[in-house]
């Protein structure tokens, strides 16, 4: 029996959604927005489309729909803890779930020392990848600079009590980073390309030179294959398969490496400019990076990939 890796209705409407409204909000202000600029608005608009809240349990909405919607936040290169808010919202209770998915708190989700969007963060949630607790900050938030400019901070944490439900809102997490970074790496494929069809050396357009057209199409089978995989993620936890957890893993492990390609591949399409932050693609390979390498337990999340496949091959 063979299963089609595409969206359901009720989601390719959920991506039109907010499509529709990222193309209206997400500006290039927006975009660009520092740690010291957060754009408030816009990310009380999507909790008020509903997105911020998709992995509430009980709320009606599934990885599937996670995917939709963070695949078109990539593909705007929206700012904000994405991943963060669906762990945090599923892991809660809903008493503390609530005001982040309302968009009125942002979460912080992490191991201490460097915790992603603590600076602003209302709450704050230790994770070693197995296990979470609720935790609030010890001492004084010290900014940190990242790549992506996003606001991170140095602090330590103290535990305020478990949380539960925390693989399931790993493995959410996970579908909603690698839907995110396939959507942007998507996005910058999209530039290189036009730029590769239009920009004219030496009498031709520099699409026709294979150096340029062959990179552009590897990296496009591998943001296609990271796409497959999260969808295929996305059904397996929908449907309660055992390796939805394990797919996720691979989903995001696949989708963190074909956005960095694709972000290597577009810097080196567009040659100067395409290394410029000014330029067109600088924030969106910048927030690609950060994403890619954010906390993840990459370790444990290369055996949950192996473990899987190990047990394929003993069946």
């Amino acid at each position: 029996m063979s299963i089609a890796l595409t969206a359901t209705p009720e989601q390719r409407v959920l991506a039109e959604a907010v499509r529709d409204y990222c193309a209206a909000h997400c500006t290039e202000e927006v975009r660009r927005a520092g740690s010291g600029s957060f754009p408030w608005p816009f990310w009380r608009g999507l909790a008020e489309l509903g997105v911020l809240s998709l992995a509430a349990p009980g709320e009606g909405g599934g990885a599937g729909d996670i995917a939709a919607a963070c695949t078109e936040l990539g593909r705007a290169a929206a700012p904000g803890p994405l991943a963060a808010t669906v762990f945090a919202v599923h892991a809660l209770p809903a008493d503390l779930a609530g005001p982040v998915g309302d968009g009125t708190g942002l979460p912080s989700v992490g191991e201490p020392p460097l915790l992603p969007w603590a600076p602003l963060a209302e709450v704050f949630i230790e994770t070693d990848g197995r296990e979470a607790w609720l935790a609030r900050p010890v001492g004084t938030v010290q900014p940190v600079e990242t790549l992506g400019g996003e606001p991170w901070g140095r602090a330590g944490l103290e535990r305020l009590r478990p949380l539960e439900r925390v693989p399931a809102a790993t493995a959410l997490s996970g579908i909603a980073l690698a839907a995110y970074l396939w959507g942007a790496g998507r996005r910058l494929l999209g530039i290189a390309a036009e730029h590769a069809r239009t920009r004219v050396q030496f009498g031709r357009t520099i699409g026709s030179f294979q150096a340029v057209a062959h990179p552009l199409v590897t990296a496009g089978a591998a943001l296609t294959s990271a796409e497959k995989l999260t969808t295929m993620a996305a059904l397996a936890i929908d449907g309660g398969h055992p390796d939805g957890a394990a797919l996720a893993a691979s989903a995001r492990l696949s989708a963190s490496r074909a956005a960095v390609e694709a972000a290597m591949v577009a810097h080196q399409t567009l040659g100067a400019i395409g290394f410029s932050v000014e330029g067109p693609i600088g924030p969106v390979a910048q927030r690609i990076r950060q994403f890619a390498a954010s906390p993840g337990h990459a370790g444990d999340l290369g055996e949950q990939a192996l473990a899987r496949y190990s047990r394929k091959g003993r069946r």
